[in-house]
This record gives structure tokens, sequence and C-alpha cells, in this order.
């Protein structure tokens, strides 16, 4: 897996913050998000089966991942922002046409559940549902320094027919930032997949900071990223 790009890029007075990474080889998909606080705006799937099937070439790779990140942050430069949500939901829309049809027994049934999550749309974009292992918020919260909240995740593996809750998986919250140490928070997911992280987060006024989950499964894995909002003054 090769190391992304991190980037805030300001327009209209709104900084918007654009990362770009490789999601390995197991998902050979280049991602692209762009957030605004702590909620992702617009997404860009890059797939490289390509590359891979012709002899793999991490420069190539490289070049791809810079490339994109490099247009996906001039797209945000130019005020091109609702060019980026519809390139999103053309994006999402291509990507969960095959997921859906095999999923449409499960859903019913999940349909029936008093409980069942509710995923956000706004994470949506960057669902991955054809990933052997997915990892979501269920909620959106915001992730402000000095507050205290509560992160509900759920885990699913890629299964005949399918998604299955990923149970027992093992999950790692670590929080990042450059004003304060690392910390980190360990769970595991229930039989729904499910997990509750309460976290504190470090209350800071400068510099950045951010939220990095990692599931593992039986040796595979996934992760998501949220921004921390500095502290209000």
């Amino acid at each position: 897996m090769i190391t992304g790009y991190n980037t805030d890029v300001e327009f209209g007075g709104v900084v918007y913050h654009v990362q770009t990474e490789d999601k390995g080889l197991q998902t050979p998909i280049i991602l692209s998000l762009v957030y605004i606080g702590g909620a992702i705006l617009a997404s860009k799937r890059a797939p490289y089966d390509d590359l891979i099937a012709r002899g793999f070439d991490e420069q190539i790779l490289v070049e791809r991942l810079q490339r994109q990140h490099k247009l996906i942050c001039a797209a945000v430069h130019a005020g091109r922002i609702e060019d980026l949500k519809r390139m999103s939901e053309r994006d999402a829309a291509s990507s969960t046409a095959v997921a859906r049809a095999k999923t449409s027994t499960d859903d019913q049934d999940r349909k029936s559940d008093k409980h069942p999550p509710q995923i956000d749309s706004s994470s949506s974009v960057a669902d991955l549902d054809d990933a052997p292992l997915s990892l979501k918020l269920v909620d959106e919260p915001e992730l402000r320094g000095g507050k205290s909240v509560v992160l509900r995740l759920l885990v699913t593996r890629l299964a005949k027919g399918g998604r299955a809750p990923a149970a027992n998986a093992r999950l790692v919250l670590k929080t990042l930032g450059t004003a304060f140490a690392t910390n980190t928070v360990e769970a595991t997911a229930n039989e729904r997949g499910m997990a509750a992280i309460s976290l504190s987060l470090p209350e800071f006024r400068k510099g950045r900071a951010a939220i990095l989950v990692q599931a593992e499964d039986n040796g595979v894995t996934a992760e998501l990223r949220r921004i921390i909002l500095p502290g209000h003054n």
C-alpha cells in the first residue's frame, strides 16, 4: 500500500480537505475524498485492476495517485464543488448496481429488524460494497477538540449473496494530531458486526487532528478516517 496525500484547499472562504489514498492490492482502488468539517462531501474511486493484470508497476500507481489528487484539488480550487458531488453520485451508482441486486434478499431481512443501522448519506459515497471487508460509521457526529463522542461502527465482510456482519472483528481506533500524543482504543464487533467506542477528543486550537479506525477480520483489513475540528475559541 502506497502512502497517500492530504491537502487543505480554500475556496470562497471555506477550507476543504482533500485526501487521496491507495486501498491496497486486495482492493485495488485509488480513493479520493473531499471533506468539509468532519463530513465527506464528495469522492472519486479509480480502480487499477488493469495495472495488476499487465504486471504491477508501483511507479505507475504512484503517478496515477498523484495525478488524481492534483485533479481533485484543482477542481476544488476552481469552485467545481457541484461537479465533484455529481461525479460522486455517478461513481456510487455504478459501483453499487451489482451489489444491490445481490443483496436484495438481505435488505428485506434488515427492514424487518426493529432497530436497523442507519448509514448517513454523507458517507455513502465512499462505501466499497465489493470490498472483502467494509468499515462504516453508522452516524456522523461532529468531531471537535474537547468534545466527548460515541462512535457507532459497522463492520461487514463480503459473503455469498451479499454482505454479512463481521462478528468478532477487531477494531483499533487511533486519535492522531500535531498538537497532542497519539491515543489508541481497541474494541471488538458484536454478532451484528457493531461496536460502540466512547471517545474524549483532546482539546486543541492549532494544528491538525484526525481519527483513524482500522478493522481486522481473519487477516483482512479495512479502515476509515475522519477529521477532528479545532475546539471553539
